[in-house]
């Protein structure tokens, strides 16, 4: 993305910071400014809330090409920006990709019991940086408790995990996030029906690419983001409760207004990712306010946040088509052209025994039976064993649907593929990005 692009939804400190150090870096600046978003509203959260209550922290996923999006060198290049600041802070409170519900609120447990009767008091805050999110989403998908915990630590509330054995409670969990995808595996494992549950508009996935290639030994510069030591210290002093100006409530009354017209027209399987995007945009526009230890929301800063979560939409857009174009590449072939695949393999006939364990999964001896019966140009025959003993197999020929094949009886002993016959393909992928 380039700097132009990235200049309507630059603001304060942080903007500027994030293009100080842009001409030194391959990585995207809106990636940059993703993950700072993500780590400095990690810090702030419990101590900076909306009037409401409502926590103001911003998770975020960068979603790029391996090596091409340059999602490594983002947070990098983030996460040193802000080393001056909140170095001390992420040093102690990152924690890498968790997989389950349980030890979700085991990881928070354990902050919390570890600040307990300290003299600032329960402590939850923790950011959780998973660079490698698919390999945690696969058993995140498989634990019936995972989503909503992580719901719950969106919107501040009480989590909790008890057996027999076990009873933890977070009254106040306060969970960071920030995590890397490839579009491939975002199609593979984020799929509408579970962001129809809440788990993924909570997230602000942007897609992120290379902004230039700089000489191998070049050397990055990670530019002090000014007053943000300050404003961190002034945000943990007193409670924070954030508000918007008038001119603000009345930008955000309009934007809402634009979005749930959008939002009408746009199909279920997209809607579901973004249905959170007003209250995203407040909590983009609170953490930046906090930047300039400001409690008043600008109207500006509503347009910078405006800009930013807009951006997010367009990347789930973009995600999404290209899991719908997956969907569709990976299309099941119908049995009978299954059949006739597997028999072309086998130069024109093969054994029930065979053909099924080609098939796989897609058929039993009941459906191949069935399939076949309907094929003019399959036919079934029995065949004998070599030693004249035990059940002659069912063996299947492909023919000429013009010609009336003679019965006959071939003599069989069972063959063996010369190696394991891999499942039949389903349908070829997507030709890519448009």
């Amino acid at each position: 993305m380039s700097l132009e692009a990235f200049e309507p939804m630059r603001y304060g400190p942080i903007g500027d910071a994030v293009v100080a150090a842009e001409p030194h870096t391959e990585a995207d600046p809106v990636g940059i400014y993703a993950a700072i978003l993500a780590e400095w509203s990690g810090a702030l959260n419990g101590y900076v809330t909306m009037c409401n209550g409502r926590p103001v922290v911003v998770w975020t996923v960068l979603a790029g090409e391996s090596a091409i999006g340059r999602k490594g060198t983002a947070l990098r290049v983030a996460t040193r920006i802000l080393e001056k600041s909140i170095g001390a802070f992420l040093d102690t409170r990152t924690a890498g990709g968790v997989s389950s519900g349980p030890s979700l609120t085991q990881l928070l447990f354990e902050r919390q019991e570890e600040t307990e009767g300290t003299e600032t008091g329960i402590d939850t805050r923790t950011v959780v940086v998973d660079e490698e999110w698919s390999e945690n989403l696969k058993r995140q998908n498989r634990c019936p408790t995972f989503a909503s915990k992580l719901r719950q630590c969106w919107d501040g509330a009480t989590i909790r995990h008890t057996t027999t054995k076990v009873h933890m409670v977070v009254e106040s969990p306060r969970l960071g996030f920030h995590a890397h995808i490839t579009p491939g595996e975002w199609s593979e494992y984020v799929k509408p029906r579970d962001a129809k549950g809440g788990s993924f508009n909570r997230l602000l996935p942007v897609f992120v690419e290379g902004s230039k290639i700089l000489p191998y030994n070049h050397k990055e510069v990670y530019p002090e983001i000014q007053g943000l030591a300050d404003a961190y210290d002034w945000a943990r002093r007193k409670p924070r409760k954030m508000t918007l100006s008038k001119r603000a409530g009345e930008r955000y009354d309009e934007l809402r207004g634009v979005f749930l017209e959008k939002l009408a027209d746009m199909p279920e399987h997209l809607r579901c990712y973004v249905e959170r995007t007003p209250e995203q945009v407040v909590r983009v526009a609170a953490v930046l306010t906090a930047t300039e230890r400001q409690t008043e929301i600008s109207r500006r800063a509503i347009d910078a946040a405006w800009s930013f979560v807009q951006y997010s939409m367009k990347s789930v857009e973009r995600l999404v088509r290209e899991e719908s174009k997956v969907t569709a590449g990976r299309k099941t072939k119908p049995l009978p052209v299954l059949i006739r695949e597997v028999l072309q393999r086998y130069e024109g006939e093969a054994t029930s025994t065979l053909m099924l364990r080609a098939l796989g999964m897609r058929a039993t001896a009941a459906s191949l039976r069935s399939a076949v019966a309907a094929m003019e140009d399959v036919q079934e025959f029995k065949g004998v064993t070599a030693s004249g003993r035990g059940r002659p197999p069912v063996i299947y020929r492909l023919v000429d649907p013009d010609e009336t094949p003679e019965p006959e009886q071939t003599e069989v002993d069972e063959p063996e593929p010369a190696q394991k016959e891999p499942a039949l393909a389903s349908g070829s992928m997507g030709d890519g990005w448009l």
